[in-house]
């Protein structure tokens, strides 16, 4: 016999069209969260690189790089120091963005080009190789500071911040220091050479978007950075192993060849982040642990046995004993009632009560030293035989 159900149809048909409604809600959900995706990541600069000129954001030099070129100044960015091509040096300011990032070969292949040099930040490789008597020195307290020294263009400034890098004399100095702050720590330094003029500014934030109206940065960064009719802009990066190529020549890698593409650096982090979010994703997740029967028994006799034999051939004695104490302290303290967290007083003093033993003798055999042999940890192993044996006995 069978049964036959009736539905009403009004009800199925509300039942589906709430849930073409719902997916419709969905759908309509996902597309405005796309389109804000997409909104936010093209309304942010495509190049976030720090004093990068083509950075808009707070951390990027493109301000300064504008402001450049509306003077009439030709501002080039380079993103590899060999790729850096400068005609004329004598023409040509070389600004190094990210001075700290450059290793030692680096910094002596930029300080002898023939023209002026600007380092944006500093580090003890560039100051040792300076040889100008002045070396890094680092400070946890930040200051603003008036220019005090006859630069000029640090006299137009007037006013700078010192972060947390500065500079320091170290010797006989043939620089000028500027913007020292109540350590003596300075935040600018420029050396004349037989190349041309080296100049240090330790605060990036300078030329940076973000801070370049503060103090007298603005003049400060328009001043170091404009003195000729062009601008070669290096983008420091510590990914890049190539030195300077000689001025008036093509570049070339040849020096300290680079095989690497552009971008490999970022792309390789890129790949490795995919790879971690896929393998979070399709990761297999671990369950509980299962209890599974043992392919042998083993015995627990034996396995005291055997751990015995080892504690016997390393005699280790102290540790063995140690064991035993630790057990019958244990099983006194269960037979006593007394608490675990009974202090070493109060267990000498709950087996005396319970048991003839002296209190002296009642901690020798529980608390005594470490035996020396295997004859004064049978001794030991004796006096917690017949000392349990009595609190049991009670």
């Amino acid at each position: 016999m069978t049964a036959t159900v009736y539905t009403a149809p009004g009800k199925t048909e509300s039942v589906r069209s709430r849930a073409g409604r719902g997916k419709w809600w969905i759908a309509g959900i996902a597309m405005v969260l796309i389109a804000i995706a997409m909104v936010a990541v093209t309304s942010k600069p495509s190049d976030y690189r720090e004093l990068s000129t083509e950075n808009t954001d707070d951390t990027g030099a493109r301000a300064v790089a504008q402001i450049l070129r509306d003077q009439g100044v030709t501002v080039r960015q380079f993103d590899r120091l060999s790729r850096v091509f400068v005609a004329d040096p004598a023409t040509t300011t070389l600004v190094v963005a990210g001075a700290d990032f450059l290793s030692a070969a680096q910094v002596e292949s930029i300080l002898a080009y023939e023209g002026d040099v600007l380092f944006i930040g500093a580090s003890p490789e560039l100051t040792d190789e300076l040889d100008a008597g002045i070396t890094v020195t680092y400070q946890f307290l930040p200051e603003t500071v008036d220019a005090a020294c006859a630069d000029p263009d640090a006299t137009a400034a007037e006013r700078m911040r010192v972060e947390y890098t500065g500079l320091q004399v170290s010797g006989p100095s043939s620089a000028i220091l500027c913007f020292f702050n109540r350590s003596e720590v300075a935040g600018m330094a420029v050396v004349e050479t037989s190349q041309g003029t080296r100049t240090i500014v330790t605060n990036p934030q300078v030329f940076e978007n973000g801070g370049l109206l503060n103090d007298g940065n603005a003049a400060l960064a328009l001043r170091t950075a404009g003195h000729h009719e062009n601008v070669a802009w290096y983008l420091a990066d510590y990914m890049d192993p190539t030195l300077l190529s000689e001025p008036g020549k093509a570049p070339s890698v040849s020096n300290n060849p680079d095989f690497l593409p552009p971008g490999f650096g970022t792309a390789l982090y890129a790949l490795g982040l995919a790879a971690l979010v896929a393998a979070v994703w399709k990761g297999r997740r671990f369950g509980p642990l299962a209890v599974e029967p043992l392919p042998v028994v083993v015995r627990a006799s034996e396995a005291t046995r055997g751990r015995a034999r080892l504690y016997r051939r390393a005699r280790a004695y102290g540790r063995a004993t140690a064991a035993l104490r630790a057990a019958s302290a244990r099983r006194i303290g269960a037979r006593l009632g007394v608490p675990r967290t009974t202090d070493r007083e109060g267990m000498v003093a709950a087996v005396e009560r319970a048991t003839s033993w002296p209190a002296a003798d009642i901690a020798r055999a529980l608390y005594g030293p470490a035996p020396r042999n295997e004859a004064e940890m049978m001794n030991v192993v004796d006096q917690l035989d017949r000392l349990e044996g009595e609190v049991h006995t009670t």
